[in-house]
């Protein structure tokens, strides 16, 4: 059964009008997409983080609007980085019976080998790209680490595959390796010499007479 969210339509973008549905607990929205031309939407916060919560990153919405139904998934959201609050969502409307495509996390579990003895697990690949019916989309896609020493790799052929999703990528694809500890410091030297020779090194003619114009200016 599909989740519920009751959203009301907005009419203006003026500033006056977005800081008083933010008042309200309210945020701005927009639909889009199958069936519909685009709609600006208010969308009340608690309401849509609970529905949110419920389908999760991926999950199909059915989204009420003046009394007609739609089919959506969140396709942009965007959070205040420090009241972590929802400012704006962009719903994408969709056929249910036609594949889409959708970025997926990825979770890596367990400890590798390989950082128990020293090295350092770099992450290349967060999500990947999954095309399938709405319905079917995976939450997540986990693979474990935990067989990787020093210098091997985990890969897109790695993650479980599914008859009902279709992974986007190459198969040799890098998802994350676990890397020498020795070849971090020489990274972090390398790039502590280059900086140190780019702080000795001497201003450009370019950079001095810029520098003399602002001084010339200055005196004017």
């Amino acid at each position: 059964m599909a989740t519920n969210l009751t959203v009301e339509k907005r009419n203006t973008d003026k500033r006056s009008i977005l800081t008083e549905l933010r008042s309200k607990g309210q945020f701005p929205a927009n639909l889009y997409g199958y069936g519909t031309k685009a709609i600006s939407l208010s969308v009340d916060e608690p309401e849509f983080i609970k529905a949110y919560r419920e389908v999760g990153k991926n999950g199909v919405l059915k989204l009420k609007v003046d009394g007609k139904d739609y089919s959506v998934m969140v396709q942009d959201m965007q959070v205040h980085p420090l009241k972590n609050a929802v400012t704006h969502v962009d719903f994408l409307a969709i056929d249910l019976n036609k594949e889409t495509e959708a970025e997926v996390p990825v979770v890596l579990t367990g400890e590798s080998v390989g950082v128990k003895e020293g090295g350092v697990l770099q992450r290349v690949l967060a999500t990947v790209n999954v095309k399938a019916l709405p319905a079917d989309f995976p939450e997540q896609l986990e693979a474990s680490v935990e067989e990787l020493n020093i210098g091997d790799s985990l890969s897109v052929k790695d993650l479980p595959t599914g008859k009902k999703y279709e992974i986007l990528h190459e198969e040799d694809e890098v998802i994350a390796s676990v890397t020498p500890p020795k070849l971090q410091d020489e990274e972090t030297d390398v790039e502590t010499e280059e900086a140190d020779a780019e702080g000795d090194a001497p201003e450009s003619s370019e950079s001095v007479a810029d520098d003399s114009q602002e001084e010339q200016k200055k005196d004017e």
